[in-house]
Protein backbone atom coordinates (compact mmCIF):
# COMPACT_ATOMS: atom_id res chain seq x y z
CA UNK A 1 0.00 0.00 0.00
CA UNK A 2 1.18 3.57 -0.61
CA UNK A 3 2.88 5.00 2.48
CA UNK A 4 0.83 7.31 4.69
CA UNK A 5 2.88 9.89 6.60
CA UNK A 6 1.46 12.00 9.41
CA UNK A 7 3.02 14.13 12.17
CA UNK A 8 1.51 15.15 15.49
CA UNK A 9 2.67 17.91 17.81
CA UNK A 10 2.62 16.83 21.46
CA UNK A 11 1.96 19.50 24.10
CA UNK A 12 -0.92 20.20 26.41
CA UNK A 13 -2.97 18.80 23.57
CA UNK A 14 -2.09 16.49 20.69
CA UNK A 15 -2.45 18.30 17.38
CA UNK A 16 -1.99 16.89 13.88
CA UNK A 17 0.26 19.04 11.71
CA UNK A 18 -1.48 19.49 8.35
CA UNK A 19 0.12 18.46 5.09
CA UNK A 20 0.48 21.45 2.76
CA UNK A 21 1.25 20.81 -0.93
CA UNK A 22 4.35 22.55 -2.24
CA UNK A 23 3.38 25.61 -4.26
CA UNK A 24 5.50 24.35 -7.15
CA UNK A 25 7.17 21.02 -7.81
CA UNK A 26 10.12 23.13 -8.89
CA UNK A 27 10.61 23.93 -5.18
CA UNK A 28 11.15 20.26 -4.45
CA UNK A 29 13.49 19.93 -7.42
CA UNK A 30 15.45 22.96 -6.18
CA UNK A 31 15.70 21.38 -2.72
CA UNK A 32 16.99 18.14 -4.22
CA UNK A 33 19.52 20.00 -6.36
CA UNK A 34 20.79 21.83 -3.30
CA UNK A 35 21.03 18.71 -1.16
CA UNK A 36 20.53 15.28 -2.72
CA UNK A 37 21.06 13.88 0.77
CA UNK A 38 17.36 14.38 1.48
CA UNK A 39 16.78 11.59 -1.04
CA UNK A 40 19.96 9.55 -0.62
CA UNK A 41 23.05 10.69 1.33
CA UNK A 42 25.36 8.77 -0.99
CA UNK A 43 24.64 10.64 -4.25
CA UNK A 44 26.49 13.23 -6.31
CA UNK A 45 24.58 15.37 -8.83
CA UNK A 46 25.77 14.96 -12.42
CA UNK A 47 23.24 17.20 -14.11
CA UNK A 48 19.75 18.66 -14.14
CA UNK A 49 17.34 18.65 -17.08
CA UNK A 50 19.67 16.28 -18.93
CA UNK A 51 18.70 15.95 -22.59
CA UNK A 52 18.34 12.39 -23.89
CA UNK A 53 18.80 11.18 -27.45
CA UNK A 54 15.02 11.40 -27.89
CA UNK A 55 15.11 15.10 -27.04
CA UNK A 56 13.47 14.56 -23.65
CA UNK A 57 14.80 15.81 -20.31
CA UNK A 58 15.69 13.88 -17.15
CA UNK A 59 14.95 16.02 -14.09
CA UNK A 60 18.06 14.95 -12.18
CA UNK A 61 20.87 12.55 -13.04
CA UNK A 62 23.15 11.47 -10.19
CA UNK A 63 25.81 8.89 -9.35
CA UNK A 64 26.74 6.99 -6.20
CA UNK A 65 30.16 6.05 -4.84
CA UNK A 66 30.09 2.65 -6.60
CA UNK A 67 29.60 4.31 -9.99
CA UNK A 68 25.91 3.43 -10.42
CA UNK A 69 23.77 6.05 -12.14
CA UNK A 70 20.51 7.32 -10.62
CA UNK A 71 17.64 8.77 -12.64
CA UNK A 72 15.43 10.98 -10.44
CA UNK A 73 12.12 12.06 -11.92
CA UNK A 74 9.38 14.17 -10.36
CA UNK A 75 5.85 12.88 -10.93
CA UNK A 76 4.55 16.32 -12.06
CA UNK A 77 0.92 15.19 -12.16
CA UNK A 78 1.50 12.57 -14.86
CA UNK A 79 -0.78 9.54 -15.12
CA UNK A 80 0.56 6.28 -13.66
CA UNK A 81 1.23 4.82 -17.09
CA UNK A 82 3.01 7.97 -18.27
CA UNK A 83 5.27 8.49 -15.25
CA UNK A 84 6.47 4.88 -15.22
CA UNK A 85 6.83 4.74 -19.01
CA UNK A 86 8.82 7.97 -18.93
CA UNK A 87 11.20 6.61 -16.30
CA UNK A 88 11.71 3.39 -18.27
CA UNK A 89 12.34 5.39 -21.45
CA UNK A 90 15.06 7.36 -19.66
CA UNK A 91 16.57 4.14 -18.31
CA UNK A 92 16.88 2.74 -21.83
CA UNK A 93 19.08 5.71 -22.68
CA UNK A 94 21.01 5.95 -19.40
CA UNK A 95 22.12 2.32 -19.48
CA UNK A 96 24.26 3.08 -22.55
CA UNK A 97 26.22 5.94 -20.95
CA UNK A 98 29.95 5.44 -20.45
CA UNK A 99 32.81 7.38 -18.86
CA UNK A 100 33.02 9.90 -21.68
CA UNK A 101 29.27 10.55 -21.73
CA UNK A 102 29.03 11.04 -17.98
CA UNK A 103 32.07 13.32 -17.99
CA UNK A 104 30.56 15.44 -20.76
CA UNK A 105 27.19 15.79 -19.00
CA UNK A 106 28.90 16.70 -15.74
CA UNK A 107 31.06 19.31 -17.44
CA UNK A 108 28.05 20.86 -19.21
CA UNK A 109 26.30 21.23 -15.86
CA UNK A 110 29.28 22.36 -13.81
CA UNK A 111 30.90 25.09 -15.90
CA UNK A 112 33.36 22.73 -17.56
CA UNK A 113 34.61 21.17 -14.31
CA UNK A 114 36.21 17.73 -14.34
CA UNK A 115 33.93 14.82 -13.47
CA UNK A 116 36.88 12.89 -11.99
CA UNK A 117 37.75 15.84 -9.72
CA UNK A 118 34.13 16.25 -8.65
CA UNK A 119 33.83 12.55 -7.87
CA UNK A 120 36.99 12.61 -5.76
CA UNK A 121 35.89 15.75 -3.94
CA UNK A 122 32.53 14.13 -3.15
CA UNK A 123 33.55 10.57 -2.29
CA UNK A 124 37.28 10.88 -1.56
CA UNK A 125 37.85 8.16 -4.15
CA UNK A 126 38.73 7.77 -7.80
CA UNK A 127 35.99 7.08 -10.35
CA UNK A 128 35.44 3.30 -10.48
CA UNK A 129 36.97 1.61 -13.49
CA UNK A 130 33.61 -0.04 -14.21
CA UNK A 131 31.11 2.80 -14.47
CA UNK A 132 27.35 2.41 -14.83
CA UNK A 133 27.33 -1.33 -14.15
CA UNK A 134 23.75 -0.74 -13.02
CA UNK A 135 21.35 2.13 -12.56
CA UNK A 136 18.43 3.13 -10.35
CA UNK A 137 15.15 4.85 -11.24
CA UNK A 138 13.45 6.94 -8.55
CA UNK A 139 10.07 8.59 -9.00
CA UNK A 140 9.54 11.46 -6.55
CA UNK A 141 5.93 12.15 -5.55
CA UNK A 142 3.72 13.27 -2.69
CA UNK A 143 1.51 10.24 -3.28
CA UNK A 144 0.66 7.63 -5.91
CA UNK A 145 -2.47 5.71 -6.82
CA UNK A 146 -2.86 1.93 -6.44
CA UNK A 147 -2.27 1.40 -10.17
CA UNK A 148 1.19 2.99 -10.02
CA UNK A 149 2.02 1.00 -6.90
CA UNK A 150 1.09 -2.28 -8.59
CA UNK A 151 3.17 -1.43 -11.66
CA UNK A 152 6.26 -0.50 -9.61
CA UNK A 153 5.99 -3.56 -7.37
CA UNK A 154 5.65 -5.80 -10.44
CA UNK A 155 8.68 -4.24 -12.14
CA UNK A 156 10.86 -4.62 -9.04
CA UNK A 157 9.84 -8.27 -8.69
CA UNK A 158 11.03 -8.80 -12.26
CA UNK A 159 14.39 -7.11 -11.81
CA UNK A 160 13.70 -3.50 -12.85
CA UNK A 161 15.54 -1.07 -10.50
CA UNK A 162 12.68 1.36 -9.80
CA UNK A 163 11.24 2.83 -6.60
CA UNK A 164 9.06 5.72 -5.41
CA UNK A 165 10.17 8.29 -2.83
CA UNK A 166 7.37 10.20 -1.12
CA UNK A 167 7.93 13.73 0.12
CA UNK A 168 5.35 15.44 2.30
CA UNK A 169 5.55 19.14 3.14
CA UNK A 170 4.62 20.30 6.65
CA UNK A 171 4.79 23.65 8.39
CA UNK A 172 4.90 24.25 12.15
CA UNK A 173 5.88 27.26 14.26
CA UNK A 174 6.86 29.22 11.17
CA UNK A 175 9.25 26.54 9.85
CA UNK A 176 8.81 24.26 6.85
CA UNK A 177 9.70 20.55 6.88
CA UNK A 178 10.05 17.80 4.30
CA UNK A 179 9.37 14.22 5.39
CA UNK A 180 10.60 11.38 3.17
CA UNK A 181 9.42 7.79 2.98
CA UNK A 182 9.68 4.99 0.40
CA UNK A 183 7.25 2.69 -1.35
CA UNK A 184 9.78 -0.15 -0.95
CA UNK A 185 12.69 -0.16 1.50
CA UNK A 186 15.70 0.69 -0.75
CA UNK A 187 17.82 -2.22 0.51
CA UNK A 188 14.94 -4.65 0.04
CA UNK A 189 14.31 -3.30 -3.46
CA UNK A 190 18.01 -3.64 -4.35
CA UNK A 191 18.10 -7.24 -3.14
CA UNK A 192 14.93 -8.13 -5.08
CA UNK A 193 16.31 -6.57 -8.26
CA UNK A 194 19.76 -8.13 -8.02
CA UNK A 195 18.26 -11.54 -7.37
CA UNK A 196 16.67 -11.34 -10.82
CA UNK A 197 19.40 -9.40 -12.62
CA UNK A 198 21.27 -11.27 -15.34
CA UNK A 199 23.88 -8.50 -15.63
CA UNK A 200 27.23 -10.23 -15.16
CA UNK A 201 29.26 -7.07 -14.52
CA UNK A 202 28.74 -7.48 -10.77
CA UNK A 203 28.00 -10.25 -8.35
CA UNK A 204 24.50 -9.95 -6.85
CA UNK A 205 24.08 -8.39 -3.41
CA UNK A 206 22.44 -10.46 -0.70
CA UNK A 207 20.50 -7.53 0.77
CA UNK A 208 22.30 -7.74 4.11
CA UNK A 209 26.08 -7.27 4.12
CA UNK A 210 28.04 -4.02 4.01
CA UNK A 211 31.75 -3.29 3.88
CA UNK A 212 32.96 -0.39 6.07
CA UNK A 213 36.49 0.99 5.86
CA UNK A 214 37.65 2.01 9.34
CA UNK A 215 40.69 4.21 8.82
CA UNK A 216 42.68 4.47 12.03
CA UNK A 217 44.02 7.95 12.73
CA UNK A 218 44.94 10.08 15.74
CA UNK A 219 41.21 10.61 16.19
CA UNK A 220 39.98 7.07 15.49
CA UNK A 221 41.00 3.81 17.15
CA UNK A 222 39.82 0.25 16.59
CA UNK A 223 40.17 -0.42 20.33
CA UNK A 224 37.62 2.35 21.01
CA UNK A 225 35.25 1.03 18.35
CA UNK A 226 35.27 -2.41 19.96
CA UNK A 227 35.01 -1.10 23.54
CA UNK A 228 32.11 1.25 22.91
CA UNK A 229 30.37 -0.48 19.99
CA UNK A 230 30.58 1.76 16.93
CA UNK A 231 32.04 2.48 13.51
CA UNK A 232 32.89 6.05 12.56
CA UNK A 233 34.08 8.60 10.04
CA UNK A 234 34.83 12.29 10.37
CA UNK A 235 36.65 15.42 9.21
CA UNK A 236 33.92 16.50 6.79
CA UNK A 237 30.52 15.63 5.35
CA UNK A 238 32.04 13.93 2.30
CA UNK A 239 33.34 11.28 4.71
CA UNK A 240 30.48 11.07 7.20
CA UNK A 241 27.46 11.18 4.90
CA UNK A 242 28.04 7.69 3.53
CA UNK A 243 27.53 6.33 7.04
CA UNK A 244 23.96 7.61 6.84
CA UNK A 245 23.15 4.78 4.45
CA UNK A 246 23.73 2.19 7.18
CA UNK A 247 20.43 1.26 8.78
CA UNK A 248 19.80 -0.78 11.94
CA UNK A 249 19.72 -4.51 11.31
CA UNK A 250 22.33 -4.54 8.52
CA UNK A 251 25.45 -6.65 8.97
CA UNK A 252 28.77 -4.81 8.66
CA UNK A 253 32.30 -6.10 8.14
CA UNK A 254 34.92 -3.67 9.46
CA UNK A 255 38.08 -3.36 7.35
CA UNK A 256 41.19 -1.44 8.37
CA UNK A 257 43.11 -0.40 5.22
CA UNK A 258 46.47 -2.19 4.86
CA UNK A 259 45.54 -4.42 7.83
CA UNK A 260 42.44 -6.45 6.93
CA UNK A 261 39.03 -7.40 8.30
CA UNK A 262 38.87 -7.06 12.08
CA UNK A 263 35.23 -7.46 13.05
CA UNK A 264 31.67 -8.31 12.04
CA UNK A 265 28.58 -6.93 13.74
CA UNK A 266 25.05 -5.65 13.30
CA UNK A 267 24.13 -1.97 13.04
CA UNK A 268 22.08 -0.86 16.04
CA UNK A 269 21.65 2.89 15.48
CA UNK A 270 21.84 5.42 12.65
CA UNK A 271 24.76 7.80 12.10
CA UNK A 272 24.97 10.44 14.84
CA UNK A 273 27.53 13.16 15.71
CA UNK A 274 29.84 11.99 18.49
CA UNK A 275 28.54 14.66 20.87
CA UNK A 276 25.03 13.18 20.64
CA UNK A 277 25.94 9.48 20.41
CA UNK A 278 24.50 7.44 23.31
CA UNK A 279 27.53 5.54 24.60
CA UNK A 280 26.39 2.66 26.79
CA UNK A 281 28.82 1.83 29.60
CA UNK A 282 27.95 -0.44 32.53
CA UNK A 283 24.29 -0.16 31.63
CA UNK A 284 24.35 3.65 31.73
CA UNK A 285 24.19 6.08 28.81
CA UNK A 286 27.26 8.34 28.81
CA UNK A 287 28.31 11.35 26.75
CA UNK A 288 31.57 11.31 24.80
CA UNK A 289 33.07 14.12 26.89
CA UNK A 290 32.81 11.94 30.01
CA UNK A 291 34.68 8.98 28.51
CA UNK A 292 38.31 8.01 27.96
CA UNK A 293 39.44 7.10 24.44
CA UNK A 294 42.58 5.41 23.13
CA UNK A 295 42.62 7.81 20.18
CA UNK A 296 44.16 11.04 21.57
CA UNK A 297 42.10 13.30 19.29
CA UNK A 298 38.83 11.37 19.39
CA UNK A 299 36.92 14.45 20.59
CA UNK A 300 38.13 16.69 17.77
CA UNK A 301 35.65 19.39 16.70
CA UNK A 302 33.10 17.95 19.13
CA UNK A 303 30.80 20.99 18.89
CA UNK A 304 30.96 21.16 15.08
CA UNK A 305 28.78 18.43 13.51
CA UNK A 306 30.24 19.13 10.07
CA UNK A 307 33.77 18.21 11.18
CA UNK A 308 33.40 15.97 14.23
CA UNK A 309 33.34 12.19 14.19
CA UNK A 310 29.98 10.62 13.29
CA UNK A 311 29.25 7.23 14.81
CA UNK A 312 27.04 4.31 13.83
CA UNK A 313 26.15 2.01 16.71
CA UNK A 314 27.27 -1.61 16.21
CA UNK A 315 26.64 -4.74 18.23
CA UNK A 316 29.82 -6.70 17.60
CA UNK A 317 29.30 -10.43 17.08
CA UNK A 318 33.00 -11.15 16.80
CA UNK A 319 36.14 -9.01 16.66
CA UNK A 320 39.88 -9.64 16.55
CA UNK A 321 42.90 -7.45 17.33
CA UNK A 322 44.71 -6.04 14.34
CA UNK A 323 47.40 -8.75 14.42
CA UNK A 324 44.63 -11.32 13.96
CA UNK A 325 42.97 -9.57 11.00
CA UNK A 326 41.67 -11.49 8.00
CA UNK A 327 43.89 -10.36 5.11
CA UNK A 328 44.82 -11.51 1.65
CA UNK A 329 45.10 -10.33 -1.93
CA UNK A 330 41.90 -12.03 -3.08
CA UNK A 331 39.69 -10.40 -0.45
CA UNK A 332 37.43 -7.50 -1.38
CA UNK A 333 38.58 -4.03 -0.37
CA UNK A 334 37.43 -0.65 -1.56
CA UNK A 335 38.50 2.97 -1.27
CA UNK A 336 34.94 3.98 -0.35
CA UNK A 337 34.07 4.21 3.34
CA UNK A 338 30.82 2.26 2.91
CA UNK A 339 29.60 -0.01 0.14
CA UNK A 340 27.56 -3.15 -0.34
CA UNK A 341 29.61 -6.30 0.12
CA UNK A 342 28.90 -8.50 -2.89
CA UNK A 343 32.03 -10.63 -3.24
CA UNK A 344 31.06 -14.19 -2.34
CA UNK A 345 34.66 -15.30 -1.86
CA UNK A 346 35.14 -12.60 0.77
CA UNK A 347 31.85 -13.48 2.47
CA UNK A 348 32.92 -17.15 2.62
CA UNK A 349 36.29 -16.16 4.11
CA UNK A 350 34.59 -13.92 6.67
CA UNK A 351 32.26 -16.76 7.69
CA UNK A 352 35.31 -18.95 8.41
CA UNK A 353 37.29 -16.23 10.21
CA UNK A 354 34.33 -14.87 12.20
CA UNK A 355 32.10 -17.96 12.58
CA UNK A 356 30.20 -16.62 15.58
CA UNK A 357 29.07 -13.58 13.60
CA UNK A 358 27.56 -15.68 10.84
CA UNK A 359 26.16 -18.33 13.14
CA UNK A 360 24.40 -15.59 15.10
CA UNK A 361 22.86 -14.22 11.91
CA UNK A 362 21.71 -17.66 10.78
CA UNK A 363 20.10 -18.51 14.11
CA UNK A 364 18.31 -15.15 14.05
CA UNK A 365 16.94 -15.80 10.56
CA UNK A 366 19.46 -13.58 8.80
CA UNK A 367 21.53 -14.18 5.68
CA UNK A 368 24.13 -16.93 6.22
Amino acid sequence: MPVETSIWKIGQTVEKIPFIPLALESELQAALEQNLGILNPGLMLIGRQVRTENNKFIDLLAIDSEGHLHVIELKRGLTPRDVVAQALDYAAWVRKLGHEDVGRIYGENHAGASFADGFRDTFDAAVPETLNASHQLTIVASDIDPSTERIVQYLVDYGVPINVAFFRHFTAAGSAFLVRSWLIDPDEAAERVERRDSNKKQQPWNGQDYYVAFREEQWRSWDDAVKYGFLSAGRGKKYTRLLEGLQPGRRVAAYIPKVGYVGVGTVTSVATPMKDFPFLLDGQVQQASALTFSAPEALHDLDDPDLSEWLVGVSWHQTVPKHGALAGGNLFSNQNIVCRLRDQGTLDALAKHFPKAFQDASSAGGTP
